[in-house]
């Protein structure tokens, strides 16, 4: 599997001969998911005890399960949207094949944001750990946490390892939906365009 992240191409080759299977993937976005959650974790039992303060226990308890459980699924949501926007798109190319197979290997292409979320998880701890959050204005927080440099250099990671994922989802593009190398990047590279485009624009609001 690992060499997805270094020869996406020649996986692919070698996976189209096989059936499809979607057990790595399942496996790939449930730890995506569960990192995901353990971010959302530990910015939430430090930021919701200023932001709910005035709420009942029952009631603050209820909000978070609620909201931890959405973000959880957050995971598989941007699996199924992801693979849906490519199969969209490599429609308008004509393109071959199964929704199925789009799934399995869009799915291998989240494997470097496992890392990106791993390495956010370390920098979201930092940041709750050494950031003064006394305040209970959502306005206040959210402009701490943006120009914090623990948000920034997640950033950074995000954009570096979103970029490493592109490279992963064009290869699968090309052979999951047998596209040419030119449609398989523009089928990649217009939804990921715009998102690098609000990251990096975070970035800047940050550094500004």
């Amino acid at each position: 599997m690992l060499q997805v992240l270094t020869d996406p191409n020649r996986f692919f080759e070698k996976k189209i001969r096989d059936r499809i299977d979607l057990k790595p993937p399942y496996a790939i976005i449930g730890i995506l998911s569960l990192l995901i959650l353990a971010n959302a974790f530990v910015l939430t039992e430090k930021l919701m005890g200023n932001l709910l303060e005035d709420i009942p226990n029952i009631a603050q308890l209820i909000v978070i399960t609620f909201g931890l459980i959405s973000i959880m699924g957050s995971g598989i949501a941007g699996w199924l949207i992801t693979s849906g926007l490519f199969y969209a798109l490599s429609s308008l190319f004509l393109g071959k094949g199964y929704f199925t197979r789009v799934l399995e290997f869009v799915a291998y292409g989240f494997l470097p944001l496992i890392l990106s979320f791993a390495i956010s998880l370390v920098l979201m701890t930092g940041m709750c750990h050494f950031t003064n959050f006394a305040t209970n204005d959502p306005l206040a927080i959210e402009q701490t946490m943006l120009k914090s440099t623990y948000m920034i250099a997640s950033n950074f990671v995000s954009i570096i390892m979103t970029l490493w994922s592109a490279n992963i989802w064009v290869f699968a593009m090309i052979h999951s939906r047998d596209l040419t190398t030119r449609n398989a990047l523009i089928t990649v590279g217009i939804p990921l365009g715009f998102y690098l485009a609000y990251m990096l624009y975070t970035v800047y609001l940050a550094l500004g």
